[in-house]
């Protein structure tokens, strides 16, 4: 059974979110408090593999009105916790699952704590209206005869067997109306749930260990030969159990090799598994330490090799497994690589790329890392931030439209070398014509302003000429990122993909989110006087018959498209002149020395550019 994606209600922070995918990896990034942990949190209540504390329920904040009335505005709040705390998850049935369990191929269970119920796995069917013909097989004798009797239900044959009642009802209530809703999940469902595997920071070193080797224990323990001798194999369960650790002490003792010693300690209950499990290191003889007294880069390290060593585990229980009953587990690890220098972060990496290609291994991140969330595909990030103390979930690139639009958006932020870090902490992105900006605008930036670009939180996206770009810019306006498109202004006229029109049809604000250079039909290099080019032109370009460049050779270009008679003149007048227009703006960039030298429209874009990139969004 695969987990396909969870959706939160009044779960800490979490009152309302989803859904969020889980996937080969997913990556959950935001702000420090911004409910990261509590997704993993409440991963692992709907797996089983935590339970709910009152503390973890949602506040909620209502007023208190008098009777049916609706309350004023101004009428005193009232603030508890919710009722009802959930955690929803679609799921994927193998067809062997399918036809074990008769259920379909996508399903939906949730896991419900409320005041009145303790927590219980429900999942949402086609059940009859009447609740008193929902769950028969979990009711007693008694009631099934009081329900048939109120429903004029009899029995054909041995009336003392519950069998036979939970039969004719469940023949009864195949004639009455059914509707979509919640029953509890039967245990064989619940037996087929993911099992779930959680890495956090280095003092849950010593339980990631218990769970690694618990898994092993179950594992010895369905031994037919073991089941046989159950009283008498205490003992034997607990020496296999102590040689499958004792792989961790040699990829620990391998990894840290300034450590001498290094002892795995498992405590074996035959009932209940590993009790505890301590883990005691020392770099000296006779001086052992517990994992927790030694510094956090340490036992970060030592959690890493431990993280390794499970991987191993897992790959093994996979391996043992036949394609059609495949073992799913969900694996959550919170900011793996904290306290790691480069080179154990890079290993950090390795590893999670090797876990996510383990068959039926899906998993859970949350991290701050800017090498895991570049590292990972652009679809799999999930960006989690704060709206009134309550989180709200979004995918990095999903556009209005549909799954297929936001691949494709997806497969545009990659061909504009643009990193996934970028996308979520920048706070202004400007898109221009090409490459003559993008060399020329940061130093003009600069000037202007008196920091870089990239100081000042502004990316820089070229369009080239392809309309993909300029869809791109459309996705982040419609998104409420702050945006500006700087093109020149003859291109409104030269150049359909810059017209009033298309910009309007990608969502894009003529007015408010577009600065057009050279108005009104003129283009960037038109804004710099005769003098400036003359200036940089002797500088960089002298002429070849020895004489210096006058302000009316550039004149007398200004009446066709200048642009190009300015690269013809200096590049046929001189042996050193530029080979592009890209290169000519970079030059007259590198020239200029002030803010009040940069064209007067060019510099207002750029603090307007300052402007929007200190607005919050």
């Amino acid at each position: 059974m695969q987990l396909v994606s969870i959706s939160v209600h009044g779960f800490r922070s979490l009152q309302d979110v989803g859904p969020i995918p889980i996937r080969r990896p997913t990556l959950l990034t935001g702000h420090n408090d911004s409910g990261k942990s509590a997704t993993i949190d409440a991963l692992a209540f709907l797996l089983g593999a935590s339970s709910l504390a009152e503390e973890d329920r949602t506040f909620e904040v209502t007023r208190i009105g008098d009777g049916e009335a609706a309350p004023s505005s101004d009428a005193p709040e009232s603030v508890r916790r919710v009722e009802a705390t959930w955690v929803e998850g679609e799921f994927r049935l193998s067809d062997q699952e399918q036809g074990d369990l008769t259920l379909p191929g996508t399903i939906l269970m949730r896991r419900l704590s409320s005041h009145e119920l303790g927590p219980r796995l429900e999942l949402l069917v086609d059940a009859p209206l009447d609740e008193n013909l929902r769950d028969l097989d979990a009711k007693p004798l008694s009631d099934l005869r009081a329900t048939a009797a109120a429903l004029g239900v009899t029995v054909t044959s041995d009336a003392r067997a519950k069998s036979s009642w939970v039969a004719a009802l469940e023949q009864f209530a195949r004639t009455q109306p059914f509707t979509r809703a919640w029953i509890p999940a039967r245990k064989e469902i619940t037996a087929a749930l993911p099992k779930f595997l959680r890495f956090g920071d280095a003092e849950s070193a010593e339980a990631a260990v218990r769970v690694a080797l618990n898994s092993r224990y179950r594992s010895h323990l369905e031994d037919e030969d073991l089941k046989q001798q159950v009283h008498s194999l205490e003992d034997e369960l607990g020496r296999r159990v102590r040689e499958d650790a004792q792989g961790l002490v040699d990829h620990i003792k391998q990894r840290c090799p300034d450590l001498v010693s290094v002892e795995v300690q498992p405590d074996v209950s035959f009932t209940s598994g590993l009790r505890s499990t301590r883990i005691l290191l020392a770099r000296t003889d006779g001086e052992t330490v517990s994992l927790s007294a030694v510094g956090a880069g340490r036992s970060r390290r030592i959690s890493l090799a431990i993280w390794e060593w499970t991987s191993e585990l897992l790959q093994r229980d996979a391996g043992s497994h036949a394609a059609s009953d495949e073992q799913q587990i969900v694996l959550a690890y919170d900011e793996p690589d904290t306290h790691l220098d480069y080179i154990q972060q890079r290993r950090v990496m390795a590893l999670i790329r090797e876990q996510c290609a383990i068959p039926g291994v899906s998993m859970v991140i949350a991290t701050h890392s800017m090498n895991l969330i570049d590292g990972a595909a652009i679809e799999d990030i999930v960006h989690l931030r704060l709206d009134g103390e309550r989180t709200r979930a979004s995918l990095l690139l999903s556009d209005l439209d549909d799954n297929a639009n936001g691949q494709f958006l997806s497969d545009i932020a990659t061909a504009l070398g643009l990193r996934n870090t970028v996308l979520l902490h920048e706070r202004c992105f400007v898109g221009v014509e090409g490459a003559t900006e993008q060399q020329s605008f940061p130093l003009f930036f600069r000037l202007c302003t008196g920091r870089p670009v990239h100081a000042a939180g502004v990316v820089i996206v070229g369009c080239h000429n392809n309309e993909g770009a300029l869809k791109f810019i459309g996705y982040l306006a419609r998104s409420q990122r702050q945006v500006m498109l700087i093109v020149d202004a003859d291109s409104r006229k030269t150049n359909k993909m810059f017209s009033d029109a298309n910009l309007a049809k990608e969502g894009i604000d003529i007015l408010g989110q577009t600065r057009f250079i050279g108005t009104p039909d003129k283009e960037l290099e038109f804004v710099f006087t005769n003098e400036q080019w003359c200036a940089v032109a002797n500088l960089v370009w002298p002429r070849n018959d020895t004489r210096s460049w006058e302000a009316k050779d550039v004149d007398a270009l200004r009446s066709g498209k200048f642009s190009s008679a300015l690269l013809k003149l200096f590049r046929e007048g001189s042996d050193s002149g530029p080979s592009s227009k890209a290169e000519m703006m970079y030059e007259m960039a590198r020239s200029l020395k002030a803010a009040a030298e940069v064209p007067a429209e060019l510099c207002d874009a750029f603090l307007q550019l300052e402007k929007l990139a200190t607005l919050d969004t």
